[in-house]
């Protein structure tokens, strides 16, 4: 399929998985049966975020716990003493397979998970530990709000393009989509060990580590020098050094720190989204994670439940020439240890960012802190995308609930961003903007209240909505026009939807239209297909 086509369900009411209160999670939601990259990277910066195939935005002002979306700058990201002693751990234990003894914690007590975004360990030395049941169990992935169990039609891609060949084939020419260069079979998933992950784009392989300008310019005088028989002074090699350690490790540095001489070695695997199934081993972890870490209904575990949430995915898998050498779409990072799996990363790479969707692992190596550690990683990758793709530089952790104070650790990744939820803007993640949060959970967060939605529908722009009816793509002007009622064939669109609704007791989903528009905004109510039943 050529187009974005959803099931819009409006206004749901769920249990929240963070205040744990009943049916005051309030959140608009829809079907997706197949999703561009770029539509859902237009979607998540207005707010919305899916779950499995489900895709839903919480009403910030009415809901019990206001959720904003929050990413980081990856390329102005900036280690803190937390995370370089996680990094410097897991580097001592690839070496010589042993831990200290201040490391061995409570498998279950020192993390916090967000079902909807990734998982971060919280690190003693940041916030004072936490190693109570309640701080694991927050946010588990059964806490997230729930597809609404209603109708879902059926839809047959091939028919719907046969019987819409001259808009289909008009997509198919778009210089936006490339889905044709997808191959059938791709080259085997991407292998990178500790070691080589500092030279190999971190599990991408999309091209090597740039050496920095000012190394550059170094080798460079170095080598004319040594063209003239001048012997490089001493100390100019060793000021060289000074620099290079007050300029502090990079994360691939931290990630080459590997040897083929240590004990233990860790693979990182990029699966692609047509390679990627549940296996044993991945169910296994899952459940494991999900009993130990969440208190899971055991028999809510299973492989057609993970399947669901961490496989099935909307997003399509794309490869323009202009994109990452993998491509977009939904993608697995598994964890190796030796021949063990221990953690799975569901990720979505997408034009603008790597957007964390869950994150599991072995509660048995919780002493590695692979929550964070896995963030860490995430980042990287974003790193090493951006040097082909230079938009693609942000990571996307989910949601920032700042009113429930176990899941404020993602404001932790520095510099971070939020999103208003009115004027749909970015906004640096600060000292003032917690105060502001701590006196009402919900703000605007742009201060110009002359901001608006750049992207604000009216209901003159209804008309214009694509709609999927009948196996048919067309306007909603153009359905409206299609009713066979001749009385009043020229009367308004808002008139003839009234009297059909009430001559045929058939809703036209107008109003339903309407505030779909506002949610999604108005170039993708004109660009994705909404499923008029």
């Amino acid at each position: 399929m050529k187009f974005t086509i959803n099931q819009y369900f409006s206004k749901q009411n769920s249990r929240c998985g963070y205040c744990k209160g009943t049916k005051c999670s309030i959140s608009h939601g829809m079907h997706s049966y197949t999703m561009f990259p770029e539509d859902y990277q237009e979607l998540i910066d207005r707010g919305w975020r899916r779950s499995g195939l489900y895709c839903y935005k919480p009403l910030n002002n009415e809901t019990c716990c206001p959720c904003y979306t929050i990413k980081c700058d990856a390329l102005e990201f900036k280690l803190n003493k937390s995370h370089k002693k996680i990094l410097k751990r897991m580097t001592r234990f690839l070496r010589d397979g042993k831990k200290d003894k201040n490391e061995e914690t409570d498998r279950t007590g020192d993390f916090s998970k967000d079902a909807v975004g990734s998982c971060v360990d919280i690190d003693e030395d940041d916030c004072g530990g936490g190693t109570d049941k309640q701080s694991a169990s927050v946010g588990g992935i059964n806490d997230e709000p729930r597809e609404p169990k209603l109708p879902i039609p059926n839809i047959n891609f091939d028919v719907i393009a046969a019987a819409n060949q001259e808009r289909h084939e008009e997509a198919q020419r778009s210089p936006e989509h490339f889905d044709d260069q997808v191959p059938t079979e791709v080259e085997n998933p991407v292998i990178a060990t500790e070691t080589e992950c500092a030279s190999k784009s971190s599990c991408d392989g999309s091209n090597q580590q740039r050496k920095k300008a000012k190394t550059i310019r170094l080798e460079r005088r170095q080598a004319k020098l040594a063209a003239k028989g001048i012997e490089v002074s001493n100390c100019e090699t060793s000021a060289s050094k000074k620099q290079k350690v007050s300029q502090g490790k990079t994360l691939a540095d931290y990630f080459a720190d590997a040897s083929a001489n240590d004990k233990h070695k860790l693979q990182v695997i990029l699966i692609p989204p047509n390679k990627k199934h549940v296996t044993d081993e991945a169910f296994n972890l899952y459940k494991k994670y999900q009993l130990l870490v969440h208190n899971d209904d055991p028999n809510r575990l299973t492989p057609s439940s993970l399947e669901r949430f961490c496989y099935k995915s909307p997003v399509k898998y794309t490869k323009p020439r202009s994109g990452p050498q993998d491509g977009y779409g939904s993608f697995h990072q598994q964890y190796w240890l030796d021949d063990k799996l221990i953690a799975v990363g569901v990720i979505d790479i997408l034009p603008h960012c790597v957007s964390s969707v869950y994150f599991f692992y072995d509660p048995d190596y919780s002493f590695l802190s692979l929550g964070t550690y896995g963030s860490l990683r995430e980042i990287d990758l974003v790193q090493q995308l951006a040097k082909k793709v230079p938009a693609l530089k942000y990571y996307y952790m989910g949601f920032y609930i700042h009113s429930c104070p176990k899941m404020r650790y993602k404001g932790r990744l520095e510099p971070s961003y939020l999103l208003c939820p009115e004027a749909y803007t970015w906004h640096l993640l600060t000292d003032e903007t917690r105060r502001k949060l701590d006196e009402s959970k919900y703000q605007r967060l742009n201060s110009n209240t002359d901001a608006q939605d750049v992207e604000n529908f009216q209901t003159s722009d209804l008309s214009k909505v694509m709609l999927l009816y009948d196996n048919a793509y067309l306007t909603y002007h153009r359905y409206i026009q299609s009713l066979n009622i001749p009385t009043i064939d020229n009367m308004l669109d808002a008139i003839r939807s009234r009297i059909y609704k009430k001559i045929t007791g058939d809703d036209d989903d107008r109003d339903l239209i309407i505030e779909y528009g506002k949610l999604v905004g108005k170039s993708l109510a004109h660009r994705m297909l909404y499923v008029k039943t």
